[in-house]
């Protein structure tokens, strides 16, 4: 006998809730989501507008957007190489250069408001899943998310990347409650957007494909139209830039040229399973540009010919294969790794630093959400929902597709923001969970979330090596020195030499930042006879020709200078 839908037994907890029309409520909540989230970063704007010098002064991917950007605007729209970066975010910014004039503060209030909007994402696919209450709570820990409301601060594609993959997820779900052609056209159509913002968004189709094949509970035709509409939605919008590759290359590359080399980046044998620089000729390549030239000279010089850009590609991630196969066992424990820094509190950085940037922001000393929280309680809700597994399948496809490329190539912070994000209804949905189990006594259910909330916090909180800020540091210095901030230059310098004093890049720029003061002439002698013993230990000419020329100027001897001690010095606690 079919059930009554009208009695309680037949309908699954928080049914009424779980309709796909929003109510009067729900757009209130959304509302008051959107604002609070976009109150929260625009407060967090105008701090970091003030106080911190990288706002007006960005650097390594920030600055090669806003340049690229730059020449978007200016008419420049088809560009004479292959894609290195995903390109939607440039052109979106080139579009608001065009628009509004090269304004960093238009391109930031463009992010916030995207910020804003991705909260209402976070609200809107936890009430497609769940309930009006975990929706709000997981909207509310989005509008507040450490991590995002930072990222809105920084020119890059994180900004523009996870709204996309939201949008995508959101679509996704409302296919399979509605599997009709148009809503996956749609769906893919977004998810190629994705892809132009990074590539690997792409993993996702695969997993979702999959499903719509095998799993989706319709005539095997339908399934096959349902999946073709998907697969067209991605094709028409990823073929202009293939084609655009094509155009100005005559190479043919999907989308970017970096797959190979980033592959190689986090599987080589010394590979940390977190994002780190790598080391060519003995140059340290922290900029993307210098990365795809020095990987090319050497593929280059390996093979003795010219390469295309997919040629480079593929070389390297023929080594990489190499070095799996040779070395299964050492491969297995940096995959470990991954996984271990992948599940971890601590936030890999790159370009930016969120504890240094609370320097310049007040905003970002709150005790807003991070994912130390978000995660044991998220990983909860991913048990606890489990019942529900057919409706969230598109929400586990995307986050094993994040899981997924950490794996396959390295954990960084920015990275594993759409994981994070897609969380956030799961951590809803636990908190409901929980205080629902607590109102009503039901003691088992409380006793099993409160287990398994313990282990996923465990887990979450292992203690693992904390970031490297040394590099942090540097970069921060090299932001007062380009403004000519003497006193704050020489203090990150020195903070970066107390966790790394053996670089000698960082005792070159604090002996520029010392003379160039000119209140301190005795510790910049100091620190250029550093460099000068460094550059000497390294056979390294031009810091060598650079100190003894300094050091002249000042009125000292090189060789004097040099001839007193034989090992460099550490940076004095009392060096200002």
């Amino acid at each position: 006998m079919p059930e009554n839908p009208a009695h309680p037994r037949a309908r699954p907890p928080h049914a009424e809730e779980s309709t796909s029309a929003w109510t009067r409520r729900d757009r209130l909540a959304a509302a008051g989501i959107f604002l609070l989230a976009l109150a929260i970063r625009l407060l967090h704007l105008q701090q970091i507008q003030q106080h911190d010098p990288f706002f007006a002064l960005p650097s390594v991917d920030p600055r090669m957007y806003h340049e690229w950007a730059l020449r978007i605007s200016q008419g420049d729209w088809l560009g004479d190489d292959v894609f290195y970066l995903g390109p939607l975010y440039a052109y979106t910014l080139g579009l608001l250069y065009w628009l509004f004039g090269p304004s960093f503060l238009v391109a930031k209030a463009f992010q916030c408001l995207l910020g804003a909007a991705t909260c209402v994402g976070v609200f809107a696919i936890t009430r497609e899943v769940f309930d009006r209450r975990a929706a709000i709570l997981a909207g509310l820990l989005a509008a507040g998310y450490a991590m995002l409301v930072f990222y809105a601060g920084s020119l890059l594609i994180v900004n523009l990347q996870v709204p996309l993959v939201l949008l995508a997820v959101w679509l996704s779900l409302r296919g399979l409650r509605d599997p009709r052609p148009r809503r996956w056209l749609l769906a893919g159509a977004v998810l190629g957007l994705a892809a132009l913002a990074r590539q690997t968004a792409l993993l996702y189709a695969p997993l979702l494909l999959a499903w719509l094949l095998v799993g989706l509970r319709v005539r095997p035709g339908r399934r096959l139209l349902l999946a073709g509409a998907f697969c067209l939605g991605a094709a028409v919008v990823i073929a202009p830039a293939t084609l655009r590759n094509l155009a100005v290359s005559g190479d043919f590359v999907l989308v970017t040229s970096t797959g190979g080399y980033s592959l190689w980046q986090g599987n080589h044998p010394r590979a940390h399973g977190t994002f780190q620089p790598v080391v060519i000729g003995g140059i340290r390549l922290d900029h993307p540009l210098e990365m795809r030239e020095g990987y090319t000279r050497l593929a280059e010089e390996a093979l003795g010919r010219p390469l295309e850009a997919s040629e480079v590609s593929e070389f390297w991630r023929e080594r990489t294969f190499d070095y799996v196969l040779a070395e299964p066992g050492a491969w297995l424990r940096l995959e470990a790794r991954k996984l271990g820094y992948f599940l971890n509190r601590t936030e890999v950085w790159s370009n930016r630093s969120r504890e240094l940037s609370r320097a310049f922001s007040w905003v970002l000393t709150l005790p807003l959400p991070a994912f130390a929280l978000t995660a044991p309680l998220g990983l909860v809700g991913l048990f606890l929902s489990a019942r529900r597994w057919r409706r969230l399948v598109p929400l586990y496809a995307a986050m094993a597709a994040y899981l997924g490329f950490a794996l396959i190539f390295f954990v960084l912070s920015r990275y594993r923001m759409p994981f994070e994000v897609l969380l956030l209804p799961f951590a809803g949905f636990a908190a409901v969970e929980i205080w629902d189990a607590l109102r009503a006594r039901r003691w088992p259910r409380l006793a099993l979330a409160g287990a398994l909330l313990a282990a996923s916090a465990a887990v979450v909180h292992i203690p693992l090596p904390g970031p490297n800020l040394s590099m942090a540091y540097y970069n921060l210095g090299n932001k007062h020195r380009s403004l000519q901030e003497w006193e704050p230059a020489i203090e990150s310098y020195v903070q970066a030499l107390r966790i790394d004093g053996s670089n000698i890049s960082f005792w070159n720029n604090l002996a520029i930042a010392l003379e160039s003061s000119g209140d301190h002439p005795e510790q910049a002698v100091e620190a250029w006879r550093t460099v000068l013993r460094w550059g000497r230990l390294r056979d390294n000419a031009r810091y060598t020709e650079r100190a003894e020329r300094h050091l002249r100027a000042l009125g000292v001897d090189p060789d004097a200078a040099d001839s007193g001690s034989t090992s460099p010095a550490e940076p004095e606690r009392g060096m200002p």
